[in-house]
C-alpha cells in the first residue's frame, strides 16, 4: 500500500492531471487550478516527511509487538 504522507510523486500526478482538466475546462477553470496548487503543496509536505529524521523510540513496525 502507498503511504501517502510520503509520496511526493502520488501528489505531482494528480496535480499534473488536475492541470490537465484545467485546461480543457470551460467552467471552474481556476478551481481546478487552486487544487492543483495544493496537491503541490502536499507534494512539498511529503518530500518534507519523508526526507525528516523519524525520533528514536517513536517508530514501531507493525510486525513488531509493543
Amino acid at each position: 500500500m502507498t503511504d501517502f504522507l510520503t509520496n511526493a510523486d502520488h501528489w505531482r500526478r494528480r496535480a499534473e492531471r488536475t492541470r490537465a482538466l484545467a485546461a480543457n475546462a470551460v467552467k471552474d477553470q481556476g478551481r481546478l487550478l487552486k487544487v492543483a496548487e495544493e496537491y503541490d503543496r502536499l507534494a512539498a509536505l511529503a518530500d518534507r516527511r519523508r526526507s525528516a529524521p523519524v525520533p528514536a523510540g517513536s517508530y514501531v513496525p507493525a510486525s513488531q509487538p509493543e
